[in-house]
């Protein structure tokens, strides 16, 4: 299956934005501190990327993304 590079930006940008609109006792955890990093990490991987990205399915020892 081949997923486009814009729709996973776009849903990238979507889940920031439901983090950002959290209110702010909920910012104050450690939870929300730990999404925000995997935020980054998806939407750092996922920058650099052109044209469409292959999405393999995975056993419990083999990973989709390394």
């Amino acid at each position: 299956m081949e997923i486009k590079k814009a729709n996973v930006n776009l849903l990238l940008g979507k889940v920031g934005d439901l983090l950002k609109k959290l209110p702010v006792e909920v910012k104050k955890g450690a939870e929300f501190a730990e999404a925000e990093k995997a935020l980054a990490k998806l939407q750092e991987l996922f920058t650099g990327l052109d044209g469409e990205i292959e999405l393999k399915g995975c056993r419990g020892d083999q990973h989709i993304l390394n």
